[in-house]
């Protein structure tokens, strides 16, 4: 392992420094996903920008073997990558089983498209921070680095007073809150601290007080509404108790176990229809947590299939989708891409262009939909159509062609079959491997014939 030299971009250097310090006192790296994409930018991130060994890192694609390494070395401090598609069972479970393995671990979820209620059920399942993809390695390594450690004053008060706080120091703990609360006399997490700490001295009234500031001071701050819940279920207030449940619901409301707890409190209290209407919320979320859970289930089953089997790529692909229904979002444009491309394999490009469209008329802004949507004209002999949805594509994306040389000769050839000038896009296929002797040879005919032209 090197020595770390900065990087130039402002701010990027304490980023890398962070990192760089994490992985020297023997942090590792783990990612929990089939996006090889991603895989690249943190590999990108770790060995060529910071300069660390390879052994700093771990890449999987199954849960049974992310398990296995965190019970090999529990001990160790793992900041963890876990794609959300990826979770082949509930991610509150995961998280759960992943921090009683290894308590230090950090777990940064990746997802490509979440909502604010979705967001704030993944941090009260236990997430550290969240990726929304596609990231820029830049916005990657800082994300890092607030996960690996926190960033100014403050918030490294905050985390010396929740170590406290994990080591039972309560009065210290007290003392830091107050540090914090004099920087900021608003601030939800010191007077969560507060709490915790008068908690832990076993002062519950005063507890509940600081629980209550830090309500005040941050209205969609989950933390205090559930410690008050927890003190007023010991203290046997159920209305003051559900009071607060009720509270958390409207800030997080895809929590199936709280509403489960809720129905229960209303049902005990006599109030039978409130109790009926959490009971069927919670059946309603239990159902599209089995469709999400069949439908990447299936996704993943038609990746697998997708080089070999064109077919079983096709029905799994498609029931996946269909499961989605109305829900079809930005994390769905892979699958219909498999889908496209296995019916494409059998000559149904006019079927294949009909998903596309499908999954456009939602997610319009997909360059990568809009291209393959263009294959598909092209290889039915629709030359105008192919480049019209192309350009649209590179509208959206003008690095399209650096993604890749097949795409950028693909891109070319399109070009060149509408009767438009491919050259550009032939030498930056060209470019990314000068040793292709085909892309040479397209190279050196699409500017021979426009030079004639």
């Amino acid at each position: 392992m090197g020595t770390y030299v900065a990087a130039s971009e402002p701010g990027q250097d304490t980023y890398g420094a962070t990192i760089f310090d994490y992985a020297l006192a023997g942090g590792k790296f783990v990612a929990l996903t089939d996006d090889t994409v991603f895989v690249e930018l943190i590999k990108s991130v770790l060995y060529h920008s910071m300069g660390l060994s390879r052994k700093s890192f771990h890449h999987f694609t199954r849960l049974d073997d992310l398990f296995e390494l965190l019970h090999q070395d529990s001990q160790a401090r793992f900041i963890i990558c876990l794609e959300r598609r990826a979770a082949e069972a509930d991610m509150s479970q995961i998280m759960e089983r992943i921090m009683r393995l290894c308590p230090g671990a950090g777990i940064i979820v990746l997802t490509q498209e979440v909502d604010q209620y979705t967001t704030a059920l993944l941090v009260e399942q236990g997430a550290h921070n969240i990726i929304t993809k596609p990231i820029s390695v830049v916005s990657f390594s800082e994300k890092l680095a607030f996960t690996i450690a926190p960033q100014g004053k403050l918030s490294k008060l905050i985390e010396k007073g929740k170590k406290l706080l994990e080591a039972g120091g309560w009065g210290e703990a007290l003392l830091v809150a107050d540090d914090i609360l004099k920087q900021k006399p608003d601030s939800a997490v010191g007077h969560m601290i507060k709490g915790d700490a008068y908690l832990g001295l076993e002062m519950p009234v005063r507890a509940e007080e600081m629980y209550q500031r830090a309500v005040k001071n941050a209205e969609l701050y989950l933390a205090p509404l559930k410690r008050l819940a927890a003190l007023y279920e010991q203290a046997g207030d159920a209305g003051k108790q559900l009071e607060c449940l009720r509270r958390l619901n409207e800030i997080s409301p895809l929590n199936t176990q709280r509403i489960l707890h809720i129905g229960e409190l209303e049902i005990a209290r006599g109030n039978t229809a409130v109790a009926e209407e959490m009971f069927q919320n919670v059946m309603r979320l239990a159902q599209r947590e089995a469709d999400e859970f069949l439908s990447n289930l299936s996704s993943r089953i038609a990746d697998i299939c997708a080089s070999r089997d064109p077919d079983m790529a096709i029905h799994y692909s498609k029931k996946a989708l269909d499961l989605r229904g109305d829900n079809i979002t930005a994390a769905d444009i892979a699958t219909v891409n498999i889908l496209g491309i296995s019916l494409r394999k059998q000559g149904k490009w006019r079927e294949a262009i009909a998903e596309y469209l499908r999954v456009l008329a939602v997610v319009p802004g997909s360059a990568s939909l809009l291209y393959n949507m263009a294959m598909a004209y092209s290889e039915g002999g629709e030359a105008k159509k192919a480049l019209n949805a192309l350009q649209k594509a590179l509208k959206i994306d003008p690095e399209l062609p650096a993604s890749g040389k097949n795409v950028a000769f693909n891109i070319g050839t399109i070009f060149q079959k509408a009767g438009q000038n491919g050259t550009q896009f032939f030498k930056k296929a060209y470019e990314q491997d000068p040793n292709d002797k085909v892309l040479w040879a397209a190279l050196k005919r699409s500017q021979a014939l426009h030079e004639r032209n």
